[in-house]
């Protein structure tokens, strides 16, 4: 499949399904949560990167978290390393705010794109 542009790559990563241990995982994550988030939605899909794609800087990271980018449906979003990554990023005049709460938090990247080596979070991170 020749893909034509960024969204035609994160169409086709959100319903990726090579990795079937890591793809049962993050939907079983997804259906039994944790009591702290027992009331929230999971995203539970493979996560696509996210950011301005003409950027100068690059941010890999190595997978999603369970309960983080696994549950908001965003990469770093949710979680304490999310946490500590915007700060620095919106300290820095990356990011448009310094927290990365839900993938409505109205975060957006300046010049800086994120991404990760694995798609879903892995068991036993």
């Amino acid at each position: 499949m020749l893909l034509k542009s960024i969204s035609d790559l994160n169409k086709k990563i959100k319903n990726c399904t090579k990795c079937p241990r890591l793809s049962q995982y993050i939907r079983e994550v997804a259906k039994n949560k944790v009591r702290r988030f027992s009331d929230q939605n999971y995203y539970g899909l493979p996560l696509s990167g996210f950011g301005d794609i003409n950027a100068k800087l690059l941010i890999v990271g190595l997978a999603p978290a369970a309960h983080g980018g696994n549950r908001t449906g965003r990469m770093f979003t949710g979680d304490s390393s999310g946490d500590w990554l915007t700060k620095i990023m919106h300290k820095n005049d990356f990011a448009s705010i310094p927290t990365s709460l839900t993938l409505d938090d109205g975060l957006v990247l300046h010049n800086a794109y994120i991404t990760a080596a694995v798609r879903c979070a892995p068991p036993q991170n």
